[in-house]
């Protein structure tokens, strides 16, 4: 169910993220995929063989996201691309026809010439006091006994659930799934996995989808214009008149940028 409905979200999905990452992705043409044990829910299956990207469903704006991209990254950024866009993009990803690096750190990265890991893409379920919740429905799931957050660690469903307090989200993962974990030079699992995506970047640049500036954004639609998405769909975040935290610095304590003494090199 979960895996049928991540391909049935016909308004597309969306990509929340600061504007430091977006640009990084322009120029990079690549995404990344996060290991699994990183992920913002402590109590999610830890596996040091699956790596996720995530994005989100529904009609509107979520404003629990901009939070969570915006503060105190005021800069933040929502990608939409349309269904039909990231799905042939998924497809060529599970057939094999993307590269994917490991991340050495930020400026080196590693192609994976044998890496063929399984890829799918499901919707996020949430779980709490044995029920588990998808886009708004309770379910009441038991495998042999098991229940609650034991019954997710023992299923193929263990990357796609959280806890239900997550459930805002309203989450959809894309899941690398290798049979063995990807080392890098250190000999420890790679944290970040950066894999093509230049082909749904560029039909961005060509007005398909929508970038969405978020309602802390200091920049305007027509800066980004400039930055290569003169043809773009570029939009303001509906949401107005929000109140808008201080970035402290770490070194001079500074709560503005106005008054930071390090020129903003150590602003948080």
């Amino acid at each position: 169910m979960l895996h049928r409905s991540a391909r049935n979200h016909k308004n597309g999905l969306r990509h929340y993220t600061t504007m430091t990452s977006f640009v990084r992705m322009q120029d990079s043409g690549q995404v990344y995929f996060s290991l699994l044990p990183n992920s913002n829910d402590g109590g999610e299956y830890k596996s040091n063989r699956h790596y996720m990207m995530c994005f989100n469903f529904g009609k509107e704006e979520n404003i629990a996201l901009w939070s969570l991209y915006g503060v105190p990254h005021a800069d933040s950024i929502c990608l939409t691309f349309p269904h039909r866009d990231i799905m042939e993009w998924f497809d060529s990803a599970k057939e094999g026809g993307l590269s994917f690096y490991g991340l050495e750190d930020k400026r080196r990265s590693v192609l994976l010439n044998d890496a063929c890991p399984k890829v799918s893409i499901c919707d996020v379920a949430y779980y709490g006091n044995g029920i588990f919740t998808h886009n708004g429905k309770n379910y009441c799931l038991t495998s042999d006994g098991i229940t609650g957050i034991e019954f997710y660690k023992e299923t193929p469903l263990a990357p796609y659930v959280k806890k239900w307090a997550w459930s805002y989200e309203r989450e959809v993962r894309i899941v690398l799934e290798f049979d063995k974990p990807v080392l890098n030079s250190k000999g420890k699992p790679y944290g970040r996995i950066a894999v093509d995506f230049d082909e749904p970047l560029q039909l961005l640049r060509e007005g398909r989808g929508e970038i969405r500036l978020g309602p802390w954004c200091r920049r305007s639609a027509e800066t980004v214009r400039k930055k290569g998405f003169s043809k773009a769909n570029v939009v303001s975040s509906e949401f107005k008149g929000l109140i808008r935290f201080p970035s402290p610095c770490s070194v001079c304590d500074a709560e503005t940028r106005k008054s930071c003494k390090c020129k903003h090199k150590n602003m948080m």
